[in-house]
């Protein structure tokens, strides 16, 4: 009996230090925070759309592509409306008068901003952020479209070297990682096909980033639902089993941060889900 009671006390001390241990981790596991990357497809149903898919993420950081600018820019009203402070950068694709902008909205006072061409006609938009006392970079891109309607595969190879021109420029820039680092946006690459994109991935890693999403197995949180037409068009050569309902090209690489959470909210109102994660300053 004595020697069972000595057990059933062990046993409790260790559940009790177990949680001690798991109580002390989280206090002082650095400061928490939570961002988003969403490409709005120029607001093409309008930006209220936007603004209701941004209000639910309750993100700290949002960075936003393709925000379309005709005529006045809907960004002051639509982060006045959320709650946010914005940053945009200039043109990166115009039409005509109009033209998209990359965006950052944030909750964080803003320390500092630049801005840089990628390659040929892309950009990069980066800000330095004050979370709750600690300077974090956020980096935010919108590279080389995948593909087009009609491309084949020199069409994809071609675009694919842009994109690595596109990150070659955006590393130049920003020089390693010396503190909390995030780049976040619309990477238009798949992870996991060699001889394709399997490349353009593996220079994140190379540069010293961490895919927040990352695992063994190329399982991404899918951001990007194939279009029906697209379907359509893939099902003349393949047959339908072996196509995705939809697929990654949104991403989160980071640097001296840790990753809590990672997930995409499947919402209407643009071509793409918004990707979310929750991370920690160590």
């Amino acid at each position: 009996m004595r020697y069972r009671l000595q057990i059933v006390i062990l046993a409790a001390a260790a559940l009790l230090l177990g949680a001690a241990c798991s109580i002390l981790s989280y206090c002082s596991s650095g400061q928490r925070f939570r961002a988003a990357t969403y490409n709005v497809h120029y607001f093409e149903s309008g930006w209220q759309g936007a603004l209701s898919t941004i209000k639910i993420l309750d993100a700290d950081v949002i960075a936003l592509q393709e925000v379309l600018v005709s005529g006045t820019s809907p960004l002051p009203l639509l982060a006045h409306e959320a709650g946010y402070k914005y940053v945009m950068s200039q043109p990166y694709v115009r039409y005509g008068s109009s033209y998209w902008v990359l965006a950052f909205l944030t909750r964080f006072p803003v320390l500092d901003r630049s801005e840089i061409r990628l390659g040929h006609s892309r950009r990069a938009l980066r800000v330095l952020l004050d979370v709750k006392g600690t300077p974090v970079e956020f980096v935010t891109m919108h590279l080389t479209p995948l593909a087009g309607s009609s491309s084949g595969r020199e069409d994809i190879m071609r675009r694919s070297d842009h994109r690595k021109l596109e990150l070659r420029d955006l590393f130049r820039w920003l020089g390693p990682p010396e503190g909390p680092r995030l780049l976040l946006g619309d990477f238009n690459f798949l992870r996991g096909l060699p001889g394709y994109w399997l490349d353009e991935y593996e220079m994140l890693d190379d540069a010293g980033y961490e895919d927040a999403d990352s695992g063994f197995l190329p399982l991404n949180e899918d951001t990007f639902p194939i279009p029906d037409s697209t379907r359509n068009a893939l099902e003349k050569s393949l047959p339908g089993w072996a196509i995705p309902d939809a697929i990654t090209l949104d991403y989160m690489f980071f640097a001296q941060l840790t990753v809590d959470d990672i997930w995409t909210e499947e919402r209407e109102g643009s071509d793409h889900w918004p990707l979310i994660g929750d991370f920690r300053i160590p």
